[in-house]
């Protein structure tokens, strides 16, 4: 499920990989190549989420920062 928050939808990479059973919601941004795996949340409500180019985000791993987090 990709979803905005307050007006800020996620920025996909058109060569990224979301799983339908995956939660990227708010201010995120996930880079060329990357993937995120079911079960996995990637909860932008505090602050800028970024994941780097040819990332995987793990099956019901959980992305969540009070500030900017990037990975990868």
């Amino acid at each position: 499920m990709i979803r905005s928050l307050d007006g800020i939808a996620p920025r996909v990479h058109p060569t990224a990989s979301v799983s339908e059973f995956a939660y990227v919601i708010g201010d995120v941004e996930i880079g060329e190549g990357s993937s995120i795996w079911p079960g996995a949340q990637v909860l932008a409500d505090g602050g800028t989420i970024i994941i780097g180019k040819f990332t995987s985000v793990q099956d019901n791993s959980v992305i969540h920062g009070d500030a900017g987090v990037t990975i990868g």
